[in-house]
């Protein structure tokens, strides 16, 4: 009797270890694609010095489009939000080395303000040399960790699965949790897509709760590299904004 007891604890035993193992193994296979994600978009964002980007938000209550101009050491960003009812801001910010500019337009009132402030830094896994505060990503980056118990901890949270997205191969990552993701309240479902070749991200599909009915908002993203001319870096025209001090 007692040797059956025995026996019966070590196949017990034996199948725990099992599913560790192919737990661990899980784990370990989402933890190296989110690495191999990170340091793709890292490449891109401290190895390239001409880029552009899009980024389309479809929301429940707004639409909106960021477009960001990178040239050398300048940053220019134009945003259009456009509400249910018709009504358009835009703002266009321009960084600088050792200034910023911010042209705003809404209700036909166009506004400049200039800030004399020393430009942050930009690049991804910079923390260790300066100040977070100090620094800034312009790629989207959904796989960031800034160590390896942080991206365990999201690879144990977020399950990936290869799918095709306009002829793209991709990764979709779905998880309710991420260190470096902002979720919006009563989120029900995030699912975001990451072409798998160069680890930019595709898009977004956030699923909301809101009083009781289910809200899917979509987000954009399109990406190119050296294609930034000087004329796309013009700032608007000064002499159609007020100066505000």
């Amino acid at each position: 009797m007692e040797k059956k007891k025995m026996k019966l604890w070590k196949k017990i035993l034996i199948v725990i270890v099992i599913i560790l193992m192919i737990a661990i193994a899980i784990v370990a296979r989402r933890a190296i694609i989110l690495a191999d994600i990170d340091k793709k978009v890292t490449d891109y964002e401290n190895n390239n010095k001409n880029i552009y980007s899009k980024t389309m938000y479809e929301f429940s209550d707004y639409n909106s489009t960021i477009e960001r101009f990178i040239k050398d050491d300048v940053d220019k960003m134009i945003l259009e939000r456009t509400s249910k009812d018709g009504e358009k801001v835009t703002v266009t910010q321009i960084i600088y080395p050792t200034q910023r500019k911010m042209f705003t337009e809404a209700r036909e009132t166009k506004v400049m303000y200039i800030y004399e402030e020393e430009a942050p830094v930009r690049g991804s896994h910079l923390e260790a040399g300066i100040a977070p505060i100090a620094s800034y990503n312009t790629i989207m980056n959904f796989a960031y960790s800034t160590n390896l118990p942080e991206r365990i901890l999201n690879a144990i949270v977020t399950s990936i699965k290869t799918v095709e997205i306009d002829g793209k191969q991709c990764y979709e990552l779905s998880s309710l949790f991420s260190s470096n993701v902002l979720y919006q309240e009563g989120t029900v479902q995030n699912l975001m897509y990451i072409e798998k070749e160069t680890g930019l991200p595709v898009k977004v599909i956030q699923k909301v709760n809101e009083d009781g009915e289910i809200i899917e908002n979509t987000t954009k993203y399109q990406y190119s590299f050296g294609t930034v001319t000087d004329e796309d870096m013009q700032e608007p025209d000064n002499t159609q904004y007020t100066l505000k001090q």
